[in-house]
């Protein structure tokens, strides 16, 4: 999401500064291109329309000492900043946690995972990254890679095709982790076999947390 946003916001200034002036026109070509941008990134539509209308009222208006073009850019850019928010909230811990990472096909779960060990293992955390996704060939494999790279130890089973039975394999291993990370497995759509597995396995975790990765593609 931030991605795709950024993209089109450079975009747009970059239209807005090349133009000769701002009218109705330009306007809404910004418009148009946030709108395709934040729909994408599965941005609430009522929230979309909001801010567009907000634009289109707001971005030719004429305010005192300040040129049309930066008031339309700072336009932008507040609105922008208030829907992904202003300010880096940090996720807050308890003692003891597992989170399940959940989402179709090439979210980035696996890596997003190594990233977020990295980070609390510099604040101190006791890491463990769980392996449970059983359907994609490499996953097991990647995730190790991943774990060796930052140091993190990695609890896999390449010839288990049950997550459940992988979850109840390392159980008591797990219990000697402040942080346990899992890696559940993806599907090219949110089908009922999908949530059935995250259930069951959800079911199992006695810490839990679930994060819900969405593509921005």
């Amino acid at each position: 999401m931030l991605e795709t946003l950024g993209k089109v916001f450079k975009k747009s200034i970059e239209k807005i500064t090349s133009a000769v002036f701002v009218d109705k026109k330009l306007v809404e070509e910004i418009v148009k291109e946030l709108q395709r941008a934040l729909i994408m990134a599965d941005v609430n539509i009522a929230l979309v329309k909001e801010l567009s209308e907000k634009i289109r009222n707001e971005g030719e208006k004429y305010v005192k000492n300040v040129d049309k073009k930066e008031h339309l850019i700072k336009l932008l850019n507040d609105e922008i900043v208030n829907i992904i928010g202003k300010e880096k909230k940090e996720l807050q811990l308890g003692k003891k946690e597992q989170i399940i990472f959940i989402g179709l096909y090439g979210v980035g779960k696996t890596t997003a995972i190594a990233k977020l060990a990295f980070y609390y293992k510099k604040r101190g955390r006791k890491i463990a990254l769980l392996g449970l996704d059983v359907h994609r060939p490499a996953a097991s494999e990647q995730l190790e890679q991943l774990g060796k790279k930052i140091e993190v130890q990695v609890f896999t089973n390449k010839n288990e095709k049950d997550p459940i039975k992988i979850y109840e394999q390392y159980k008591k291993d797990l219990e000697g982790y402040d942080l346990v990370l899992i890696d559940s497995a993806g599907r090219d759509a949110l089908d009922k076999e999908l949530i059935y597995e995250i259930k069951k396995i959800s079911e199992k975790l006695t810490f839990l947390c679930h994060w819900l990765l969405y593509s921005s593609k």
